[in-house]
């Protein structure tokens, strides 16, 4: 499940994970490939939540679509999804370049 709020000027995304918690992202970067576009979605951590063990600087890959109703949605990408390696290689090319 995906939330899109806005707080200040920063653009966050909430997703819920498999056990219900919530986590909040920030759209890093929008990659176009193949006529779709794609988010890297980067962790926003919650301060006052415990995340021993964290990596901190998760980041997910979401195809972004739209709704009937028009508005864009965020669909994660698993690891097995067919263009997840074209899409890491063209972030960490990007990247690179910077």
């Amino acid at each position: 499940m995906v939330d899109q709020n806005f707080e200040g000027e920063v653009y966050y995304l909430e997703f819920e994970d498999e056990n219900g918690n919530k986590q909040y992202f920030t759209e890093d970067i929008i990659l176009s490939h193949e006529g779709h576009e794609y988010a890297v979605l980067v962790h926003v951590q919650d301060e006052e939540a415990d995340h021993e063990g964290q990596d901190d600087t998760y980041m997910i890959l979401a195809r972004i679509e739209k709704n009937e109703e028009g508005v864009e949605e965020y669909v994660p990408l698993d690891e097995d999804d067919d263009n997840f390696e074209t899409l890491v290689k063209l972030y960490e090319e990007m990247e690179d370049g910077e």
